[in-house]
């Protein structure tokens, strides 16, 4: 019986009826010894699980119904509550898996031109839905341009977690990301930056504190986990932006 989901105070009082017929909540609480406060905290959930019902009459009674038809209808119930969870399970959990079994076939590609690079970074911060990691190292007027299209999307933009490492001179810019709860941090100085989407795909931007041309996108897992280890670090040396 417990392992249909009945506790102890509910297995106490089914047995009860099944022996002894209908009962008032007083008589039940007297017989099985069961807290009065509790009783009908009981009963209800014995009823809700289709292990009793109760009739219309003052004092109301309650009364065990079939073993057979409750333990159908707790089968049922289990079923489909297991059917809820695994529909939300699923679609989470196996996405992660499958980038782990199936065999890789890692590429690495060179992007060339700031409105390509930029426009590759938006790509893999639309494509994120559980982690992205975004460190800018210099000023790319295109990126931002195209970053200010975020805020008007709304809630059709909405990864779980978003960390973004930028220089001190770039947090006025990067603020429009605050809107989709985007963890902001600043360094003094940096060198070099990147994406993150996912762990799945790294772009790594090349180019000095003024100028970012050049990006090598790839989704070999080595060199995702460098880049991911070397964030990691940066990160734990900035400094949050307080808004």
């Amino acid at each position: 019986m417990r392992r249909l989901g009945l506790t102890l105070n509910e297995m106490k009082v089914y047995m009860l009826l099944l022996n002894s017929g209908p009962l008032t909540a007083k008589e039940i609480s007297d017989y099985a010894d069961v807290p009065f406060s509790k009783v009908y905290i009981v009963l209800k959930s014995l009823e809700e699980k289709g292990w009793i019902s109760s009739d219309r009459e003052r004092p109301i009674r309650y009364v065990a119904l079939s073993p057979d038809e409750a333990v159908k209808k707790a089968k049922v119930k289990r079923e489909k509550e297991w059917e809820e969870a695994a529909s939300k399970i699923i679609p989470m959990l196996q996405p992660i898996y499958d980038a782990r079994t199936v065999p890789e076939t890692p590429e690495v590609w060179i992007v060339r031109g700031e409105e390509n690079v930029s426009s590759k970074v938006i790509d893999l911060v639309l494509k994120s839905q559980y982690e992205l990691l975004l460190a800018i190292h210099a000023k790319m007027e295109s990126l931002f341009e195209k970053a200010s299209l975020l805020e008007r999307m709304g809630g059709l933009y909405n990864p779980t977690h978003i960390r973004i490492l930028i220089p001190r001179e770039l947090v006025d810019d990067a603020e429009c990301f605050l809107k989709f709860g985007a963890e902001l941090r600043y360094r003094e100085n940096m060198f070099g930056g990147g994406v993150i989407s996912d762990a799945k795909e790294a772009l790594l931007l090349l180019g000095d504190s003024g100028r970012v041309s050049t990006a090598i996108w790839s989704t070999h897992s080595s060199l995702i986990y460098l880049a991911k280890l070397y964030f990691e670090k940066l990160w734990e040396s900035s400094k949050k932006i307080e808004v």
